[in-house]
């Protein structure tokens, strides 16, 4: 670890605040990623030249803030970082992240044509019966949080499979070059065991907590324009809900 100044007990920022904020500096100039443990409380007691009771209680607040976790006998270690998502957007996944967020990138796993699939023909009311799907990761500096199925009826968006590259905007490809207004979306929420294939996109083991959100969204008519399943890691994300209040 590289060793960080003495903190200023003069600063009108409180001790245990600038602790916090060193602790933070310390995980981002080490590059510690979620999981990695950090020094116990004698040795930061030692890098930031303060007493116990200063750090317990900015390892407190850490905790309590999400950015690390204290496991009982095992240590304190780094935790993953959560991303903010609006359950009732109408943005495409990543563009409904918070507006903090400006380090995802998405990866295009594969994109292949399929046919008359009886759960992808009821959500378009079995009006589309050939589409493109595309399956994406979406990842931070942390790693992979979400891996993106999307179906897009191919009568409708006709020469788009070019179109997906890597962070290519699905959503703006929809509005921009197809002209198409989403008018409503309707969106399902379920923990889920993980398959093989999702825990190996991810990351992450068999009993790992993973979120699955299926996603209709509607144009003029009220017309299905697209279907999506994407699959969450749980440790990674929360939902918000955020509405104008009427009686």
């Amino acid at each position: 670890m590289k060793n960080q100044n003495s903190m200023n007990a003069e600063s009108p920022v409180l001790l245990y605040e600038q602790i916090k904020a060193g602790v933070k500096e310390l995980i981002k100039t080490n590059n510690l990623k979620a999981g990695h443990k950090l020094p116990n409380e004698s040795e930061l007691c030692e890098i930031f030249n303060v007493s116990r009771i200063t750090i317990r209680r900015a390892i407190k607040e850490l905790g309590e803030e999400g950015f690390i976790e204290v496991i009982r006998g095992k240590g304190t270690f780094v935790k993953a970082s959560k991303k903010d998502l609006h359950l009732l957007n109408l943005k495409g996944f990543t563009e409904g992240l918070s507006t903090e967020e400006n380090n995802i990138e998405k990866e295009v796993l594969h994109k292949h044509v399929i046919h008359d699939e009886h759960d992808i023909s009821k959500a378009f009311s079995y009006e589309e019966t050939e589409f493109l799907e595309l399956v994406r990761v979406v990842k931070d500096a942390e790693g992979p949080f979400s891996v993106d199925y999307a179906y897009l009826p191919l009568s409708v968006y006709p020469g788009i499979e070019p179109l997906l590259t890597n962070n290519a905007s699905t959503f703006q490809l929809i509005r921009e070059k197809y002209k198409i207004k989403f008018t409503k979306v309707k969106k399902e929420i379920e923990y889920v065991h993980p398959s093989s294939e999702i825990c190996r996109y991810l990351g992450v083991s068999k009993t790992s907590s993973v979120i699955l959100v299926k996603k209709i969204i509607y144009g003029e008519n009220d017309k299905p324009v697209h279907y999506s399943k994407y699959y969450l890691a749980g440790d990674r994300v929360k939902f918000y809900i955020e509405s104008d209040y009427t009686d």
